[in-house]
């Protein structure tokens, strides 16, 4: 019963490390590779999450008659890059208060 408590890091965490490990060479021009790390994993993490997000656009403009295409487009992003938007203000927050420097 010991494997229960074992923590395995998501995979991208470990696709994030893999990343910095090959951006490695990069320090040679002063790159931070741990900033391209994190921003990796923060990436790969919002997937889902944006995911939802356009599938709760999509049900709403299915309740309000509104079809999906090029005409609508303008009003579909809109709503869709503001809850994005506030994901991201969000992440930035909670990053500044955990006292990441970037």
């Amino acid at each position: 019963m010991l494997h229960l408590f074992i923590h395995k890091p998501p995979l991208s965490h470990g696709l994030a490390k893999t990343i910095r490990i090959i951006c490695t060479p990069l320090k040679l021009l002063k790159i931070n590779t741990e900033e391209i790390e994190i921003m990796v994993c923060i990436s790969l993490s919002l997937l889902p999450a944006i995911k939802n997000d356009l599938t709760e656009v999509k049900n709403a403009c299915k309740a309000k008659n509104i079809d999906i295409n090029l005409k609508n487009a303008k009003y579909i992003l809109s709503k869709f890059l503001l809850s994005l938007i506030k994901r991201v203000n969000q992440i930035d927050e909670a990053m500044i208060e955990k006292g990441c420097d970037y």
